[in-house]
């Protein structure tokens, strides 16, 4: 079994601002996507609850290639955590869990994704797209962001 894929940021802003991005499309849409690409608002799909939906493509801003994601989210603890599952993520199942939580005067946020090729756990190429993305969020809500 490959080991999970972790990294975190730092965000000037409380847990309860960074959930109302994760679970506002008008939000959403603007930030969580990688530099090169983006989330068209009418591909967003969030039903807030266990059981529920959340579902967006992320399109190549050079190509226009979609990449599809569909997920379930498997547990809600609101403002601070939320895990989706995307059942046929290449193959297998993808665990992502969200974690938000109040430090130094902001939000650290902690994904953890279990499921992941063991090829990409630790690339600094997707640990650095994740980072672009939590940087469009301190851009979105105007606040800084440091790596953490």
């Amino acid at each position: 079994m490959t080991p999970p894929f972790v990294v975190s940021h730092w965000i000037a802003t409380t847990p309860e601002k960074v959930w109302e991005a994760y679970t506002t499309p008008e939000i959403f849409h603007q930030f969580f996507a990688p530099d090169g690409l983006h989330v068209p608002l009418d591909s967003v799909n969030v039903e807030i609850r266990v059981g529920g939906r959340f579902d967006f493509n992320m399109v190549f801003d050079d190509t226009g290639v979609v990449n599809e994601n569909r997920g379930v989210i498997v547990e809600l603890q609101e403002p601070n955590k939320m895990v989706f599952s995307e059942p046929e993520f290449m193959g297998s199942e993808l665990r992502s869990t969200q974690a938000f939580d109040a430090d130094n005067g902001g939000t650290r946020i902690t994904v953890t994704q279990d499921g992941l090729p063991e090829e990409l756990i630790g690339n600094p190429e997707v640990i650095e797209a994740f980072r672009s993305t939590f940087r469009k969020l301190g851009r979105v809500l105007d606040v800084d962001t440091e790596n953490r």
